[in-house]
């Protein structure tokens, strides 16, 4: 029988892009072997990949190369969900809060749909 992993995360930092997509990737065999030994897999097309960014790189471009896990290709996303929060390269909260906003503000679509105009709710 096997079990599958949800949510994980595999960080590892280096002097460039290319290192970490080269030590994420071997990271990824050697960790999807022992799973593999243990009954335990990962739904890989969930994948999301984000370049966290020093102050330094800040100014520098954004690494547009992309990783490739079970064939797949991953590119760097703006910002990525884990554990219900949204995270950015920078670690700026606007990201996340600009998503909780446009789910406060769907849940209200209903109540205004089926109040009368300018009036609010009936009692």
């Amino acid at each position: 029988m096997t079990s599958y992993v949800d949510d994980f995360a595999l960080m590892v930092a280096s002097l460039s892009y290319r290192g970490n997509i080269s030590r994420l990737q071997k990271l990824f065999e050697t960790l999807e072997t022992k799973a593999y030994r243990l009954g335990i897999s990962f739904s890989v097309p969930k994948t999301e990949l984000i370049h966290w960014r020093t102050s330094s790189q800040r100014h520098s471009p954004k690494c547009l190369a992309p990783i490739q896990i079970q064939g797949e290709l991953f590119c760097s996303r703006d910002s990525v969900r884990w554990l219900r929060y949204w995270f950015t390269p920078a670690l700026d909260s606007a990201a996340h809060f600009s998503c909780r906003l446009v789910l406060a503000q769907g849940g209200f679509a209903p109540i205004r749909r089926f109040s009368p105009t300018g009036e609010g709710l009936a009692s």
